[in-house]
């Protein structure tokens, strides 16, 4: 009779510790064992701990673009006019001076680097010139001094944006 009990308390402490920790993204087979160990203590833990990194199968991470070709207005800024700061390039207000960006002149400077970004990345496909592309070692700063950045972040002599860049360390070729 007391086994029973028991079993039927271990079985409900493994069956809510595997609900819980699959809530908060943690694996719910390794937490209802814990729970069908240790009962309450492992229901408690399961509730106590954080919450886990979500993970894509392979499958959806294969179904799912990988970011490049795709443009992401988020990680594009563009330079403000009256403070020479940087902010969003969907911004329509700058956080630190305060210029305000006509709703016409926010979409014309996004589609000026949408159009720049996917049109350097097909036009480039394949044939980088690997003498402008710098090794990681070389300051981010120092390359970046090497374009001529317009008010939408795009160097006027290679139309690169600063993001781009900055992410593959590319010198430019005009300077």
């Amino acid at each position: 009779m007391i086994t029973g009990i028991l079993l039927i308390q271990a079985v409900t402490f493994a069956i809510l510790s595997g609900i819980v920790a699959s809530n908060k993204n943690r694996d719910p087979a390794g937490w209802g064992v814990i729970g069908l160990l240790f009962g309450l203590f492992g229901f408690i833990a399961a509730v106590a701990v954080g919450e886990g990194e979500e993970t894509q199968s392979s499958s959806d991470q294969n179904s799912q673009p990988s970011g490049e070709g795709e443009f992401d207005p988020d990680e594009h800024e563009k330079k403000c006019p009256m403070c020479a700061e940087y902010i969003k390039l969907e911004a329509r207000r700058c956080k630190h001076c305060g210029h305000e960006f006509s709703k016409k002149e926010v979409e014309r400077q996004v589609e000026e680097i949408r159009e720049s970004v996917e049109g350097s990345e097909s036009a480039n496909e394949g044939k980088k010139d690997e003498r402008n592309y710098k090794s990681d070692e070389y300051d981010t700063e120092e390359i970046l001094s090497t374009h001529d950045f317009n008010g939408v972040g795009m160097c006027e002599d290679c139309d690169y944006t600063r993001e781009y860049v900055k992410a593959n360390n590319y010198v430019c070729p005009g300077s």
